[in-house]
């Protein structure tokens, strides 16, 4: 009698270990409240290719994610791509990695988790003036006001992502050999 309970016991608690996925890969998007910012699309900019390269940070109430941008050139074109980055706020482990291409005055990336996890992302630029908030502070990049855009694949406009500023941290940011795929 005693090893049947402890065998229902045991079923029960290794079921509700597996109920919820473990969450390796960390958290790619901030959840919750994403109160909407009225930014001007209309009114973006030409993106700064020249300020862009280093480690940005992005922050939503206790949500923090680091991303780090290198401008490459394409070998074929000529044109620029921009190789993304996402980094734990926390563990500063990789989370994600994409790269984006300039489409009107924006970048868009569509960039994959170390979990497999794909989604879009989105960078513009917005002239001090037509920002509908002032810059974060601290931010080292005082020539404009940068937006990052996250959300799932099937977002169509951006009303449907999180929008947030981002803020820079370092124009200098090494990147190593560490990726999803060497972990």
């Amino acid at each position: 009698m005693l090893r049947h309970i402890l065998l229902a016991a045991l079923l029960i608690f290794s079921s509700v270990g597996h109920a919820y996925p473990s969450n390796d890969e960390g958290t790619i998007m901030p959840s919750g409240d994403n109160r909407p910012i009225p930014w001007p699309w209309s009114s973006a900019q030409p993106f700064p290719w020249d300020d862009i390269q280093g480690l940005w940070r992005i922050e939503q109430d206790d949500y923090v994610s680091y991303f780090a941008f290198k401008v490459v050139k394409e070998k074929t074109s000529g044109g620029r791509q921009l190789l993304v980055r996402q980094i734990d706020g926390e563990t500063r482990r990789v989370l994600a990695e994409g790269v984006g291409f300039e489409t009107g005055k924006n970048i868009l990336a569509q960039m994959t988790s170390c979990g497999g996890t794909v989604y879009r992302l989105r960078l513009t630029s917005f002239s001090l003036e037509n920002s509908p908030q002032p810059p974060v502070s601290g931010n080292l990049y005082k020539n404009s006001v940068m937006v990052l855009s996250v959300g799932s694949l099937e977002a169509k406009t951006t009303s449907e992502m999180v929008n947030l500023q981002l803020s820079k941290v370092s124009s200098r940011f090494r990147f190593s050999q560490e990726t999803c795929v060497s972990r």
